[in-house]
């Protein structure tokens, strides 16, 4: 890291960025061989400081430091070149640069009024300056005017001008500090400067520099406070001086953060140097946590009418917790809002819906966050109603395996039980539906025979039942035999059935029908 004198920062961030947003750092392409720092914009124009040149463009080195001087230049594309900011006085270069060391600037979002840092004169040791400057229609820069703060006696340097405010930040080691460097403020309307004051709270016995003002919260580096290591990161939010954490800071010097938008930047760092030289990174804030709305749309699984009032409850799978409960509106619409998922993380909702006259659904979906995009649930799982009706055959809307029986036994099997609470519920939830149990065989065996066994594992299912709802005179059951296959397979008298195993285990089945309703078939619009 070169002298603190001459590096600056910019750091625009949002209070919950570092818990909600994670960094990603690479190289910038422009980086020289040099310490290359600083990174600030003029307009639309990115800048950068980077080694000094003399007017044969020899390196100019600090003597004392082994280091080159620093001159501010300007980015294009993955190049530096010198900046060319023109002069309304001499119709030549505005003099931003000077033989030795040029530092930071600041400019307000219009890119017509520049704070620049540097030493007028020949002399190295005259100690860093602020001076101003405007820029007129036609391009050109008046000519720089002294801060009212300048003098020979101590350094003034690091200009922030915070728009808003209409405040001046600086940085200067000036008798009155509390320790090496410190911060400064005043206000400047254009053309007066009010009077300086110390920066409460964020000075210290060290180095304190580097100011930035987003949102009312003042961004700088420090030395003094609890660092990582070299210089860090900080910010004062709400009169707490905070680090900004590894994300940004290392055991080596971090600075020169500039954000270019919400997620994309530069920042400072010569950590991959080992402290040696400065670089330059560009970086990106990756989103951990996502807000996301989920959209519903329920209709009549006949005429494809928008369902209004149907009972919506959405509950997280994993917990059991229920997310949200309400009603679709005149549209059949519902919208659900999660905040802060996680990005990447898979998230099971399982959703119930429940209107008069239709039946009852519960319907599971997973999804992955990846953006605060809406998502239309309806297009992940079916969220259509079928309207009760008489005659209904509700097997497949319950999502009803085949029920199995022994070789010549009416005994439920516990794979069979599953299915029938199943049906339980359903009865429990439509407390007025009358349903009738009509079980079926294959055509193998003598058809009086087959009658009977129908009745008798008709008999048992309906007794399962009717044994765990409410009314059970509401189930009626009967055995049909091989009277009504599923799956047409002759095999009468000495006929043999030309059925497979799995035609045959189709035509053995249990079915439920819907034979009252007894509801009306809702208001579906």
């Amino acid at each position: 890291m070169r002298i603190v004198l001459i590096s600056f920062l910019v750091f625009l961030a949002t209070g919950n960025l570092l818990a909600q947003q994670d960094v990603q750092l690479t190289p910038a392409c422009f980086n020289t061989s040099y310490d290359d720092f600083g990174t600030r914009k003029i307009g639309d124009k990115l800048y950068v400081l980077s080694a000094s040149k003399d007017p044969c463009e020899d390196i100019m080195e600090d003597p004392f430091t082994k280091k080159p001087y620093s001159d501010l230049y300007e980015v294009e594309g993955c190049k530096t070149k010198d900046a060319k900011l023109l002069s309304e006085e001499s119709k030549g270069l505005l003099n931003v640069n000077s033989c030795y060391y040029d530092g930071p600037v600041s400019a307000n979002a219009a890119g017509n009024l520049l704070f620049f840092t540097n030493n007028f004169g020949s002399n190295q040791y005259e100690k860093l300056t602020i001076h101003y400057s405007t820029k007129n229609d036609k391009g050109e820069w008046s000519k720089p005017m002294p801060v009212p703060f300048n003098d020979d006696k101590y350094n003034v340097t690091h200009p922030f001008f915070d728009e808003k405010n209409n405040t001046l930040y600086f940085v200067s080691d000036m008798p009155g500090g509390l320790g090496g460097m410190d911060i400064y403020r005043a206000s400047f309307d254009g053309k007066k400067f009010g009077e300086k004051e110390l920066v409460r709270n964020v000075n210290s016995a060290g180095h304190d520099c580097f100011p930035y003002v987003m949102n009312n919260k003042l961004y700088f580096s420090s030395n003094a406070f609890n660092t990582l290591g070299g210089y860090d990161l900080f910010v004062l939010d709400n009169l707490e001086v905070k680090n900004l954490g590894e994300k940004y800071n290392s055991k080596f010097d971090d600075l020169a953060i500039m954000f270019l938008d919400e997620k994309s930047g530069y920042i400072t760092s010569n950590r991959s140097t080992n402290g040696a030289t400065d670089d330059i990174f560009e970086f990106r804030l990756i989103d951990l946590f996502v807000d996301v709305n989920l959209s519903y749309v329920v209709k009549d699984n006949e005429t494809l009418m928008d369902l209004a009032d149907v009972k919506m409850k959405i509950i997280e799978d994993s917990t059991g917790i229920i997310l949200f409960q309400g009603t679709t509106d005149h549209y059949g619409h519902f919208l659900q809002k999660l905040d802060s998922l996680s990005i990447g993380k898979p998230m099971k909702l399982i959703v119930s819906l429940e209107k008069e006259g239709y039946i009852s659904k519960d319907v599971s979906f997973t999804f992955t966050p990846t953006d605060s995009n809406e998502i239309n649930v309806g297009n992940l799982v079916d969220l259509n109603l079928t309207p009760l009706k008489k005659d209904l055959v509700i097997n497949e809307l319950l999502g009803l395996k085949t029920i199995y029986y022994d070789f010549d036994k009416a005994d439920l099997r516990s794979d069979a039980i599953v299915e029938l609470d199943k049906v339980v519920a359903f009865m429990n939830k439509h407390e007025t539906v009358e349903l009738e149990l009509g079980s079926h065989t294959d055509c193998r065996g003598p058809s009086i025979y087959n009658l009977d066994l129908s009745n008798r594992r008709a008999l048992s299912a309906a007794n399962y039942i009717k044994a765990r709802i409410s009314k059970p005179e509401r189930i009626a059951y009967k055995g049909f035999g091989e009277s009504n296959l599923k799956v047409n397979c002759p095999c009468e008298g000495l006929i043999k059935s030309n059925c497979s195993a799995s035609d045959n285990q189709l035509n053995r089945r249990t079915e439920f029908m819907v034979k009252n309703p007894t509801v009306s078939t809702g208001d579906h619009k």
